[in-house]
C-alpha cells in the first residue's frame, strides 16, 4: 500500500481542526471513512499521529515533523492543479489578526482581493496577537497581522501598517476643550479600556504607570464598539487603536486628548512561517496586502 493524497488531507486535517469528524466534514468524508484513512496512515508509516485527549486529538512528537512534510506537499499538489489556469488564483486562504486590523482594516483589503481573484475562499479569525502567532508558528494559519512584537525564530514578520493610540473622551468632557492635559490630570479620571491582554491595554498601562502609582479603572471589556459607546454617553475615558476610532473623531462623536507625555505609536506587522513554502493563493495575498500597505503611507489611516 502506498500514501495517498486521501490520507496526507484527512491527517492535515485533522490535525488543524483536532478532530476526526471536524476533518471528515470539511473534506467532504464520512466520519468512518475519515478514521479509516488516518489509519490506514499511521499503519503503513509505523506511527502514531495523534492522542486522545477527551474528544482532542492532539499530535504527538513523531507526528510533528510528518505534518509540516504533508502540508508541503498538499501545497505542491494545489499548485500543480493551478497550471492549468495559470491566470487563476485559487485555493483557501486562512488569516488570523488582531481586533483593530481585524475588524477596521481587514474587511476592505479582503475584499478587494477577492474582487481582483473570486477563485479565493477567505477565512478570517480575530484573536489577540499572540494567538496570531501560534497560529501562523502551527500553520493553523497562513498568515497573520499583529500589533506586539514578534520575537520567534519560526516567523518572518515585516512592518506593515503604522497604528497610533489615542486617548479620547466624549465631546463635552471637561477636558475635552483644552489644548493640551498633562498626564498628572488623568491619574484620577475614570477609564474605560480593553481587558488586559489587547496589546492597546498593556501599551497604555506601561507608559502610564511610569508616571502614575494607579489608574482609576470603572470598565473592563473585550468590545471595542462598547467601550466607545460608554465614551459616547459617559464621563469616562478610554485609550483606543486609532484605526478603530477614526470615523467618531471624524464625525465629532469622540474628541482626541492631546496629553505631551504620552506617544502611543506600534507597528502592525504582517506575519508568515519562515522557511515554509506557501500555498499560491498566501503568495498572491501577502503580495497583494504589502502593496495595500504602501499605498496607504503606513499612516494607519
Amino acid at each position: 500500500m502506498r500514501v495517498t493524497l486521501r490520507q496526507i488531507a484527512v491527517f492535515e486535517a485533522v490535525a488543524r481542526t483536532g478532530s476526526v469528524a471536524g476533518a471528515a466534514d470539511e473534506i467532504g468524508l464520512s466520519p468512518s471513512a475519515a478514521s479509516m484513512s488516518l489509519k490506514d496512515l499511521e499503519t503503513h508509516l509505523g506511527v502514531q499521529l495523534f492522542a486522545r485527549s477527551g474528544r482532542r486529538m492532539l499530535l504527538t512528537d513523531r507526528g510533528r515533523p510528518i505534518l509540516e512534510m504533508a502540508r508541503g506537499i498538499l501545497v505542491q499538489v494545489a499548485d500543480l492543479e493551478s497550471l492549468s489556469l495559470p491566470e487563476e488564483v485559487r485555493g483557501r486562504l486562512r488569516i488570523g489578526a488582531a481586533v483593530p486590523v481585524g475588524d477596521y482594516v481587514l474587511p476592505g483589503l479582503c475584499a478587494a482581493f477577492m474582487r481582483l481573484h473570486s477563485g479565493v475562499r477567505v477565512e478570517m479569525r480575530i484573536m489577540p496577537s499572540h494567538e496570531v502567532m501560534e497560529g501562523v508558528r502551527n500553520m493553523a494559519l497562513d498568515v497573520g497581522f499583529v500589533g506586539a512584537p514578534v520575537n520567534s525564530s519560526y516567523l518572518e514578520a515585516e512592518p506593515w501598517l503604522r497604528d497610533r493610540l489615542v486617548v479620547c473622551a466624549a465631546p463635552d468632557h471637561p477636558l475635552a476643550g483644552r489644548k493640551a492635559v498633562p498626564l498628572a490630570d488623568l491619574g484620577d479620571q475614570p477609564w474605560a479600556l480593553e481587558k488586559t491582554l489587547s496589546s492597546e491595554r498593556i501599551s497604555f498601562t506601561v507608559e502610564t504607570l511610569k508616571s502614575m502609582n494607579s489608574l482609576n479603572i470603572m470598565f473592563e471589556g473585550e468590545s471595542v464598539e462598547a467601550i466607545k459607546r460608554i465614551v459616547r454617553d459617559g464621563a469616562v475615558l478610554a485609550c483606543l487603536s486609532s484605526l478603530t476610532v477614526a470615523d467618531e473623531l471624524a464625525r465629532g462623536e469622540l474628541v482626541e486628548l492631546a496629553v505631551p507625555e504620552l506617544h502611543f505609536t506600534r507597528i502592525v506587522s504582517l506575519v508568515s512561517r519562515r522557511d515554509t513554502q506557501q500555498p499560491q493563493a498566501c503568495r498572491a495575498f501577502h503580495e497583494f496586502a504589502r502593496q495595500w500597505g504602501k499605498q496607504i503611507g503606513g499612516s494607519g489611516k
